[in-house]
């Protein structure tokens, strides 16, 4: 089942480290066909359900047989904690389900890959090399209002006594602020987040939001690397909502060994 047309990206940092294994997904090499093709995972998109299945379970392929964590994407900003002494541990394997009403995960756990399902959104990745602990955020426009990515630093500190100058993190392909356009923003984006407008514009710079609200939390600059690729500029490579309104979703995953 194993197809080679599957491109996984990943963030230099993370790569270096050996207790990581983590991957960002483009939507080739999968099963779906239309406007889906052909690497989504997204069980909302509209797809068939049965080339959403066989695609999770290609991306399981690929990342070594582990089980995956996928979330049920609501755009809020619930964090998920999950620690490897919890006792509904058997309930979250299941590949075909979202486990957790969420968007963002936290855990300490090993082998279990945290999966993020995004199409111009981003994913932002985690990790604290010191205390062994991951985390994954999906953080759109509303969750970037509602700050999500400093929640889940906070979070990570209160629950796992973290550092926040010690975290990684990594900022996936997503809405650039080439395209990431909000007409009506001001209902939509709180005057204090007016700052991040392009030129007088109605263009938001989202990627250097998260990476202030990383920093805001204590997480240096130099530990911080985001993709800087658009989702709908290269929507032939990723899956963009903007660009095509119909459309999948491409996986975002992370696990420590």
């Amino acid at each position: 089942m194993e197809n080679d047309d599957i491109n996984v990206y990943g963030f230099e940092h993370l790569k270096k480290d050996g207790h990581i294994v983590h991957g960002v997904f483009t939507r080739a090499g999968g099963t779906s066909r239309g406007a889906f093709d052909s690497l989504n995972i997204g069980m909302d998109s509209g797809d068939e359900p049965t080339a959403i299945s066989n695609n999770r379970k290609l991306i399981i392929r690929k990342m070594g047989m582990k089980p995956l964590v996928f979330l049920n994407q609501v755009h809020g900003d619930t964090i998920k904690v999950l620690k490897k002494d919890d006792n509904d541990l058997s309930q979250i394997f299941e590949p075909g389900k979202e486990t957790y009403t969420a968007d963002g995960i936290i855990t300490n756990m090993k082998g279990v890959f945290l999966v993020i399902q995004v199409a111009d959104c981003q994913s932002v990745m985690l990790y604290d090399p010191d205390k062994k602990v991951i985390a994954n955020i999906h953080s759109g426009w509303r969750g970037s209002v509602a700050n999500i990515i400093g929640k889940c630093v906070d979070k990570m500190v209160l629950e796992f006594g973290c550092r926040s100058e010690e975290i990684l993190a990594g900022i996936s392909p997503s809405l650039g602020p080439c395209c990431a356009e909000f007409i009506n923003y001001k209902d939509e984006i709180p005057e204090h987040l007016w700052q991040y407008k392009q030129n007088n514009k109605n263009f938001f710079d989202f990627w250097a939001m998260s990476q202030d609200q990383l920093m805001e939390k204590g997480v240096k600059k130099e530990n911080i690397q985001n993709m800087k690729i658009c989702t709908k500029c290269n929507s032939d490579v990723f899956y963009s909502y903007r660009g095509e309104k119909t459309t999948g979703r491409f996986a975002c995953v992370i696990s420590m060994v």
